[in-house]
């Protein structure tokens, strides 16, 4: 029988009757480590890892980085703020040194001058690949220099449910784009994009699709729920990319 599958309003009520974590339980000698949250006010919810959790996170990551074309000894940077508000902000830089890639964190760029100090490592370094928050990235994007860039391969874009928007035309950098799926209440590595636009759930998280919504089982063994995303789906099947996993269209 399936476990029962809970919203986020229920996750969050579930905090308040049992705090500070919730029904999710931690296993003697494997507490947690490190907490974010997301929302705020009465909305707020609590989210916690163990060393465990966090291994299990970066081997998520490793996989949905990998379908995303990003494999050994090519140079990633990130833009994402160092705060677990955002998704796999902290988490990046361990998935690149799993995949044996070098990892490049620029921080949340705000300012023309940051900017531009930015683009003067990506270029010094030659950077292949860059992972990007699309509603923090205007002004880190409007500051690329036009000169060409042979050695650039293309753009992540972090997403989660929702959000899933067509991203900003690039000017002066080609190559692929592909978005990541983050849905932190359940891991920061949930899905990949494919070359055919479709998404693709990592097969760990046993999702489904129920009454046109996605419904995420949980990473973590401690967590006795499935997530109930509030995100419309619809289910393909087999997809001509060749990847294992069903495809759905968000």
């Amino acid at each position: 029988m399936a476990a029962p599958a809970r919203s986020r309003a229920e996750l969050v009520a579930d905090q308040a009757r049992n705090p500070p974590y919730g029904t999710r339980t931690f296993a003697d000698g494997d507490g947690p480590v490190r907490v974010g949250i997301t929302g705020h006010g009465e909305a707020l919810l609590l989210l916690a890892w163990s060393e465990s959790d966090l291994a299990r996170e970066r081997a998520a990551g490793a996989r949905v980085f990998g379908r995303l074309g990003i494999t050994a000894r090519m140079r990633v940077a990130n833009a994402l703020p160092g705060a677990l508000a955002t998704p796999g902000a902290l988490v990046v830089g361990d998935v690149n040194e799993e995949l044996g890639a070098l990892d490049v964190p620029l921080g949340e760029v705000a300012t023309e001058a940051a900017a531009a100090a930015a683009w003067e490592l990506l270029d010094r370094v030659e950077v292949n690949v860059l992972v990007l928050d699309p509603a923090r990235s205007a002004c880190l994007l409007a500051g690329a220099p036009a000169q060409p860039r042979p050695w650039f391969q293309g753009i992540v874009w972090l997403c989660r449910p929702g959000e899933y928007a067509t991203p900003p035309k690039v000017p002066h950098l080609p190559g692929w784009r592909r978005r990541w799926l983050a849905v932190p209440e359940v891991s920061s590595f949930v899905g990949s994009e494919c070359a055919q636009r479709l998404l693709h759930i990592d097969a760990a998280f046993a999702p489904s699709v129920e009454l046109g919504e996605l419904v995420l089982g949980a990473l973590h063994p401690g967590v006795p729920w499935r997530y109930r995303s509030a995100w419309p789906a619809r289910a393909i099947g087999a997809c001509s990319c060749g990847a294992p996993e069903p495809a759905l269209q968000p």
